[in-house]
């Protein structure tokens, strides 16, 4: 007994526009060397914030040890009492001027990627005070040295009352600067300080809180940079004044009913740390760019890259950025990105010229001026990064444009919509011309 026929098989439906996009994507070893440009971008974005939080912790203290602190100075105190009494306790009095003058110099500190807002300064601090007590005062003037005086180097230490240099008594603990005398009735006392010291990162200058000021002006000018910022808790200045390389802040006040914190975050180089962490993040954006721009190069020339060479591609790629962090930490950050950028840009082009040798040289020069340069320096641009991103999406749009209006791309697509059929070229040359003979006309 036969076994009855199997039905025929229903014909293979055509393949739908996702299952296409994916052949395509794995024809074009996208998904792989994707992979190889993620795995190392994320691998140097990794070292990069380790090294980062590390600069934030150990290495700043490090750092601190051999070249300074970050700068809280108090505002001095002033302690009396009635002259020719018996006291149990020191009253508190407050100034009736307070200006201080900084004048700071930037010298900046670097260990690897990171550079620390090192500055040298000298401080010029004036203070008066009335006495209204309506008889004579023995005071007690304290000018508080919280600072480790050999970690920032403190040094020319002056100390004047009334315009006269006096004594330096800066107790058994070394950390305040002590006077004691007497001001007569209805006198005004001045009493003048200067020193000079370093710092890092940041100064603030600390009013009391517990008691009023009046006629107080802090002027801080800074020479060696001009972005800076506001610890927190503290005032913002008055006004502003920026140059080229320099920054004056200055804070102003007739009458203050407790003291606040004035200061100012020092200008920093550019976070290059930072820096290279978001270009790496971002790589494999470009990346894709980059091969589908080689896709189409391939498609155009009929020669489609290898499993091998799309892989080494995306090696060379992630590797940008492992060699710019290294480099960049030896050397100054925008020599090591030339290097990096032209060196490695050079090797690319020549050996995408091997791969497609009747390719225009200028064509492969902007594929990777596009797909990397451009990308990485909008993030060296930081005030311009969107706008950087914008251009570069307008010019691929208008030149998409010019593109679509020339016979050869027109022609160029029609042939990929019609995947079954040889290149138009291609028929003409396949047919051969019928001679003409004379049994034939």
């Amino acid at each position: 007994m036969n076994a009855p026929p199997l039905p025929p098989r229903s014909p293979r439906a055509p393949d739908g526009a996702i299952r296409k996009a994916l052949r395509w994507l794995v024809a074009h070893h996208v998904f792989g060397s994707l992979f190889i440009v993620v795995f190392a971008t994320a691998v140097i974005a990794g070292q990069v914030a380790n090294r980062t939080d590390f600069a934030n912790s150990e290495l700043a203290a490090g750092v601190e040890d051999r070249w300074g602190a970050p700068v809280t100075q108090p505002a001095p105190s002033l302690r009396y009492v009635h002259s020719g009494t018996i006291f149990t306790e020191l009253k508190p009095l407050a100034f009736d001027r307070q200006h201080v003058q900084v004048k700071a110099q930037m010298n900046y500190r670097k260990r690897g990627l990171r550079y620390f807002s090192g500055f040298d300064f000298t401080l010029d601090a004036d203070y008066a005070v009335v006495n209204r007590e309506g008889r004579d005062i023995d005071v007690a003037f304290i000018f508080p040295i919280e600072m480790d005086k050999s970690q920032v180097l403190l040094s020319e230490l002056q100390f004047l009352v009334d315009g006269k240099e006096s004594s330096l008594d800066l107790g058994e603990s070394g950390n305040r600067l002590v006077w004691t005398g007497r001001i007569a009735k209805d006198a005004t006392s001045r009493f003048s300080i200067r020193y000079r010291a370093r710092g890092l990162n940041s100064f603030v200058y600390k009013l009391d809180p517990a008691l009023p000021a009046r006629d107080v002006r802090v002027h801080f000018a800074v020479e060696g940079g001009e972005n800076f910022d506001y610890p927190a808790g503290v005032l913002s200045a008055s006004s502003v004044q920026t140059a080229s390389d320099a920054v004056t802040l200055d804070w102003a006040f007739q009458s203050l009913e407790s003291g606040v914190s004035l200061g100012v975050i020092l200008p920093s180089e550019k976070t290059f740390d930072a820096m290279v962490s978001l270009m790496a993040g971002r790589a494999w954006v470009p990346f894709i760019a980059l091969l589908a721009l080689l896709a189409a190069l391939s498609l155009r020339h009929r020669r489609p890259m290898a499993l091998h060479e799309t892989y080494l591609l995306a090696a060379v790629y992630g590797f940008f950025f492992v060699l710019l962090s290294y480099l960049a930490a030896f050397m100054n950050f925008y020599v090591a990105y030339a290097i990096s950028a032209l060196g490695l840009g050079a090797a690319v082009v020549a050996w995408a010229r091997w791969l497609f040798p009747k390719e225009r040289l200028a064509v492969l020069i902007g594929l990777w001026g596009a797909t990397l340069i451009v990308p990485t320096g909008a993030v060296i641009l930081e005030g311009y990064t969107g706008l950087i991103y914008t251009l570069e999406i307008l010019a691929a749009l208008l030149g998409l444009m010019v593109l679509s209006t020339r016979p050869s791309v027109r022609a160029f697509l029609s042939d990929l919509s019609q995947p079954g059929e040889p290149p138009r070229g291609a028929v003409a040359a396949a047919v051969p011309a019928t001679p003409v003979t004379p049994e034939a006309s």
